[in-house]
């Protein structure tokens, strides 16, 4: 099983890099999919982490799909506030339109944990 703190690893590496670059460069602003496609892969990387993190250090052999989500949701929540509270979220806190991007974001976080769930399910029944 160690073999997925790897691919977390370099994931995790790869969206610092990915979003060091968008905030130097506007690309939040100049593409709006760049925000959806970094929650989503966020949200792999939270996943493989959590699962890897989960299999190391528990006596469970395979983390649940429920523990796995809800871990990465509440990740998701945790960077939402961290947005809110820099003032960095895609729109104004408080507004309509700032509501709409943290649901949508953390559907997107969500998104990509379910895809990590079933890429893990997938590698572990072989």
């Amino acid at each position: 099983m160690n073999k997925i703190y790897i691919p977390a690893l370099l994931l995790v590496i790869l969206l610092a890099v990915a979003h060091f670059i968008a905030s130097k460069y506007s690309l939040y602003v100049r593409y709006p999919g760049y925000d959806i496609g970094m929650h989503i892969l966020g949200g792999i990387g939270i996943a493989l982490s959590v699962y890897a993190t989960l299999f190391t250090f528990s006596k469970i052999q395979r983390p649940s799909f429920w523990t796995v989500i809800i871990l990465v949701f509440i990740a998701g929540f945790f960077w939402e506030a961290f947005e809110a509270y820099y003032d960095i979220a895609g729109a104004p806190v408080g507004t309509r339109a700032y509501y709409f991007d943290a649901v949508k974001d953390l559907f997107n976080d969500t998104l990509g944990a379910v895809i990590a769930c079933f890429f893990l399910r997938k590698n572990n029944s072989k």
